[in-house]
């Protein structure tokens, strides 16, 4: 809203209109209530005192009564009998018309005398009794509003006066009876007096019960009206009160009530209140047409100003927002306005001579931008030239142009003419010493001159009819100045306008030169440029491929990342290492690498911590063990920093290297220098104690003895050679130099020999064969089959506890031996080691035995040597390992046999 109205005059003229309206109401209602409010507290205090004059007359009329009713009680008094009472009491009414009746009571309130006479009141108890009992008990008149029913009908205010002795004894009581009817008179000469004046005016007196004692309307004397007449209630509680209520007629009357304090009663004078308030009313009647003649001349005056002033000031700034397209163009409702002869005509006027200025400007403006767009579109020095002359004839009104250009010598030949004669353009060479010459000298100064030819000049120009030449220099701080030169037939000078709407167009014609010479004169330096970067760019790329493919070949991990930590590339063997592509990775930040690394780890916790300090650069190495191909995989992480040649920071690098061969081989050495160490220190502690035992001098072993000692040095000797044997057997099937000799071998055979060796060793266990004589042979070396076999049956006769098995079946191209033993079973969790190095199953005797836990490795890497396979099974009572050999194939004599030397190693792979 506020955006709005500082936008447009309407809304401000109106929004200062409304604050103004919004004042003067404001303002209205203001002086409506101070001179309502004092008008009502005018007839309000009019009211009110005619109220308090009633009531102070009516009070003096009371007093008046209980004074003069005092003095007839003590004339009462001094007579004896009661007819000199009734003689005192008739004078007494002669003197006072508004008394009614005089009584007389005895102490005990029976009328004993009255006047007017009555006699069949006399001896009655006096009515009513209420103020017997009051005037007994007081010393004061007392007096009550009510009627004397003894006596008359009339209603009265009775007064009461008790007389007593001077010892306080009563001796009766004075009682009048005045009329209320004479007590009204004076109300009824003010109401007729008010009537006669037009004006309607009740008056109404009331004692503390709300009983109506005096009024003009006779008929209601001594109804009770208290809820009938607002603001009677405070009056009879002594406050003054002035109330707007309904009447009896059901008109709104204005009510003033006055207490008359020493009788506790209340004057209440009303009168309508529309008759009450008509000056209030004439008021507001005075007022709404204030507003409304307020309201009607804004009313005028807005339409007024809205049809001279607003709507054309509108009109004109919607209409011209923008500079019309041309003359033509030009509002129609802006030219009527342009006739008036106020202000709004003046702004017409004007707003239509600024767009035809403007129009004009822009015209010139877009001829002078297509001139030098055209100048601009060549960077060939003539051809530049040429648009510069054919422009600036189009520019201005010139029948030639030429362009002069300084040879080293400095002579200002012609270098591109337009509407000049040959002879102009061949012969035309003005020296410096030519100082009148309007080209030679805007060169010099840098400045436009321009000249009228007569026909005392000796000039080319004028010679090919020419009377006005306009000189305006070119000049360019690289390119050297040139001067454009323009010609008109008439003999006038140029204007201003013409001549900077030239010098403007000069200076994109001093850039397009500029330009075209720079260009010719780099032209060639560019191409030699370009040629030197395009080599340089295929050298640097020739470089990048080939760094790319070196790290790309990388065994080992690298990434690389900005100083913001994003990744800027990762080779293939990070992905690998990580599980994630080269593009899932890169312009990530590093975290997802350390994510990754830390989902595949084997310990989560410690390498999740580990990978956070390396983040942060607190350590720079660490190694970490993921799962790779089901694998456990120790992977060495290096972070580095990359630096450029002034030592500003990169960037950082992160290596990541599989350390797995290198921690098994290192926990290879280990484990075999341990078990090698204690298998070896217990046969040398045998054959040293029993070699140590021969030679004792002081001694003598039997031959028996002796040839027991020497036997298990022999054994222990055996021992150590096989366990040598084994070592070197392992070491070169590590290296891949475990040879072969492959020869058709009956397996039948070698089942049998290594059994009749086994049964020498271990004569308690059985030993059984299961084989087919019709095998076929196997194409082995037989020397490491039976290292098998040995091995084999060894431990299942070490490890078992019953008959130990040899079976040999053919399965295919396969014969699958396999040696079964009973006793303790291998638990299923331990079968996939048992081919271990250095492991031993926990089953068995293996407690009480030694061993170096290297024979099934041994059997291991001699099967697969061939290329087959060794596996174990077992079940609570049995277990079972088997080999398969292959079978040896019988070769045709007339075939042709291929033999291929190839290593080990690669014997294993294929």
């Amino acid at each position: 809203m506020l955006h709005l109205v500082r936008r447009s005059l309407l809304m401000q003229l109106l929004s200062v209109y409304l604050l103004f309206v919004c004042v003067v109401l404001v303002g209205g209602v203001a002086v409506n209530n101070v001179v309502e409010q004092q008008l009502r507290n005018d007839v309000q205090a009019s009211d009110q005192a005619l109220a308090q004059e009633i009531a102070l007359e009516t009070n003096l009329q009371i007093r008046d009564a209980e004074s003069s009713l005092v003095a007839l009680g003590k004339q009462v008094a001094q007579v004896q009998s009661e007819q000199q009472i009734a003689d005192t009491f008739q004078t007494y009414k002669l003197s006072r018309p508004d008394v009614d009746h005089v009584y007389w009571l005895d102490p005990v309130g029976v009328l004993r005398v009255t006047w007017p006479l009555n006699s069949a009141a006399l001896d009655t108890e006096f009515s009513p009794p209420d103020v017997v009992q009051r005037a007994r008990m007081s010393t004061s008149p007392v007096f009550e509003v009510g009627i004397a029913v003894e006596t008359t009908f009339n209603a009265g205010v009775i007064i009461a006066q008790p007389m007593r002795t001077s010892d306080g004894r009563l001796l009766g009581i004075v009682a009048a009876s005045i009329s209320l009817v004479e007590l009204s008179e004076p109300l009824v000469s003010v109401v007729n007096a008010q009537q006669q004046q037009g004006r309607h005016l009740m008056i109404s007196v009331i004692d503390g019960h709300g009983v109506l004692v005096a009024t003009p309307q006779r008929a209601r004397i001594l109804q009770t009206v208290l809820d009938e007449l607002p603001g009677a209630n405070q009056a009879l509680h002594n406050q003054v009160a002035s109330r707007l209520g309904r009447g009896q007629d059901g008109q709104d009357w204005l009510f003033s009530a006055v207490p008359i304090s020493d009788a506790g009663w209340a004057v209440v004078v009303q009168r309508p209140s529309q008759e009450a308030l008509a000056v209030v009313a004439q008021f507001h009647l005075w007022l709404l047409a204030v507003i409304l003649l307020f309201a009607m001349g804004g009313l005028l005056f807005w339409l007024i100003l809205l049809g001279r002033v607003i709507r054309p000031l509108h009109m004109l700034a919607h209409q011209h927002q923008a500079l019309p397209s041309s003359k033509l163009t030009i509002p129609v409702d802006t030219t009527i306005l342009a006739t008036r002869g106020d202000e709004v005509g003046a702004l017409a006027r004007s707003l239509i001579r600024l767009e035809l200025d403007g129009l004009d400007k822009l015209g010139e403006l877009r001829t002078l931008l297509e001139t030098s767009n055209a100048v601009v579109g060549s960077l060939e020095p003539h051809a530049v030239v040429r648009k510069i002359i054919r422009e600036a004839r189009r520019l201005v009104d010139v029948q030639a142009a030429a362009v002069l250009l300084p040879d080293e010598a400095g002579v200002l030949r012609v270098l591109v003419s337009d509407g000049h004669s040959e002879h102009y353009d061949q012969e035309l060479a003005l020296t410096p010493e030519h100082s009148g010459s309007a080209p030679v000298i805007a060169l010099r100064d840098g400045a436009p001159v321009q000249k009228l030819l007569s026909s005392g000049t000796a000039s080319f120009s004028y010679e090919d009819g020419f009377r006005s030449v306009l000189a305006i220099p070119i000049i360019s701080r690289h390119a050297g100045g040139v001067v454009l030169l323009v010609h008109r037939t008439e003999p006038h000078l140029f204007n201003q306008n013409e001549i900077d709407l030239l010098l403007t167009f000069a200076n994109y014609a001093t850039l397009a030169w500029e330009h075209a010479v720079l260009y010719e004169r780099s032209d060639e330096r560019l191409h030699e440029v370009a040629r030197e970067n395009e080599r340089l760019y295929q050298h640097a790329a020739e470089e990048k491929h080939k760094l790319a493919a070196i790290m790309e070949s990388m065994h080992d991990g690298l990434v690389l990342t900005g100083v913001d930590g994003v990744i800027l590339y990762a080779n293939q063997s990070a992905s690998t290492l990580v599980g994630l592509s080269s593009a899932a990775l890169e312009h990530r930040p590093i975290s997802t690498l350390y994510a990754a690394m830390g989902n595949i780890a084997v310990d989560f916790q410690q390498t999740t911590a580990v990978l956070a300090q390396i983040e942060i650069a607190a350590i720079h190495e660490a190694i970490v063990t993921i799962l790779s191909y089901d694998q456990h995989s120790a992977i060495h992480l290096r972070l580095f920093d990359v630096n450029d040649e002034l030592g500003e920071s990169l960037g950082r690098g992160l290596l990541l290297r599989d350390v797995t061969r290198e921690h098994e081989m290192n926990e290879f050495k280990t484990t075999l220098l341990a078990a090698v160490g204690h298998e070896v220190r217990t046969p040398l502690a045998a054959i040293k104690g029993y070699a140590s035992t021969l030679l004792q001098e002081d001694v003598s072993w039997s031959m028996l003895d002796q040839r027991h000692f020497l036997q298990m040095i022999s054994s222990e000797a055996d021992r150590l050679t096989q366990l040598v044997k084994n070592l070197l057997d392992l070491s070169r099937q590590e290296a891949g130099l475990l040879q072969l000799s492959q020869a058709p071998t009956r397996i039948q055979e070698l089942i049998v020999t290594v059994l009749e060796q086994q049964r020498i060793q271990h004569p308690t266990v059985s030993m059984q064969m299961q084989f087919s004589s019709s095998l076929p042979a196997v194409n082995i070396d037989s020397s490491r089959i039976e290292v098998v076999l040995h091995n084999l049956v060894a431990n299942a006769a070490v490890y078992g506890e019953g008959t130990m098995t040899i079976q040999a079946e053919c399965q295919g191209d396969y014969v699958v031996v396999s040696v079964s033993n009973s006793g303790q079973g291998i638990a299923p969790d331990e079968l996939p080691h048992v081919f271990e190095r250095f492991y031993r199953a926990r089953y068995g005797r293996q407690q009480r035995l030694g061993g170096t836990g290297l024979g099934l490795a041994i059997c291991k890497a001699f099967v697969e040597a061939h290329g087959c396979k060794i596996w174990a099974e077992s079940s609570e009572r049995i277990t079972t390992i088997a080999f398969s050999l292959p079978i040896a194939v019988t070769v045709n004599p007339t075939a042709e046999t291929l033999v291929v030397d190839i290593s080990p190693e690669e014997w294993r792979r294929v």
